[in-house]
């Protein structure tokens, strides 16, 4: 009995290693929080991120994340609609420039890791329910 535990271990801790090493493979990571800053001519936004949840001293504990945007970002806009012939409270989303984002939006940036850097292929503004 102890060797099957032994091996379940052993099976374990490989399984660990091939999932953080699966982790580190290039792709996509997404990231979304309130859109502090942005600014599209020096190719930066800046993103307070919660997560993992964690509350110091009373607040909430954000990640400000760095992301780098580039001409080729697309950003858009992900909103709920009532149209006539479509399902009542639908989404659709809809093309934003850079210069539409404001401060204290809601977004979700797709990024790639470039250089060490993080870079956005995609960010998509959430609109809140009574805007």
């Amino acid at each position: 009995m102890s060797s099957r535990v032994a091996s379940a271990l052993l099976l374990l801790a490989v399984l660990a290693a091939a999932a953080t090493s699966a982790a580190d493979v290039p792709g996509t990571v997404r990231h979304s929080g309130t859109l502090v800053t942005i600014d599209p001519r020096d190719g930066v936004m800046v993103v307070d991120e919660v997560g993992p949840w964690r509350v110091e001293k009373g607040a909430t504990v954000t990640t400000r994340r760095v992301i780098g945007v580039t001409p080729d970002t697309k950003f858009n806009l992900f909103m709920r609609v009532d149209v006539p012939g479509a399902f009542a409270g639908d989404f659709i989303e809809v093309e934003l420039d850079a210069g539409d984002l404001t401060p204290g939006d809601f977004v979700t940036a797709e990024c790639v890791r470039e250089r060490g850097r993080l870079v956005a292929l995609t960010v998509t503004v959430a609109e809140l329910s009574g805007e």
